[in-house]
C-alpha cells in the first residue's frame, strides 16, 4: 500500500493508503492522470483534463502574488523513488503538505 495526500474540491487534505498502480491513480484523480511540476520534492497528480472536463477548481497557485494557474478536481500527492516509481510519502511531507493543501491558495517560491 501506498500513503499520500488526497486533495478534493473544497475539502481540507486527507491522508490515504491505496494500491499500486497506474489504474488506482487514475480512480484516484477520476480520470487519465498528469503530473505537473510545481514542487521539488512531491509528486502532485491530477486529471489530465480537468481544466476541461467540468471539474470544480480545488486549489489556487500563486508566484511572487499572481495568480499563475488553479488545479481542478483531486490531486494527489505522493513520492517517487529514484526509478521514478511512486511510493509513499514520509511523515514529514505529510506533515508540511497537510499544512500547505489546507487552504485553497498555494504561494510558491
Amino acid at each position: 500500500m501506498i500513503r499520500g495526500i488526497l486533495v478534493k474540491p473544497r475539502q481540507d487534505p486527507e491522508v490515504i493508503e491505496f494500491k499500486e498502480g497506474y489504474k488506482e491513480l487514475q480512480r484516484l484523480v477520476e480520470g487519465i492522470f498528469e503530473m505537473p511540476y510545481i514542487f521539488d520534492d512531491v509528486d502532485v497528480v491530477i486529471n489530465e483534463e480537468g481544466k476541461y472536463n467540468g471539474s470544480a477548481p480545488n486549489r489556487f497557485l500563486f508566484y511572487k502574488g499572481q495568480l499563475v494557474d488553479i488545479l481542478f478536481g483531486n490531486i494527489l500527492l505522493v513520492d517517487a523513488d529514484e526509478e521514478g516509481n511512486t511510493i509513499s510519502l514520509s511523515n514529514d511531507k505529510i506533515t508540511k503538505y497537510l499544512k500547505v493543501f489546507k487552504s485553497d491558495r498555494i504561494y510558491l517560491s
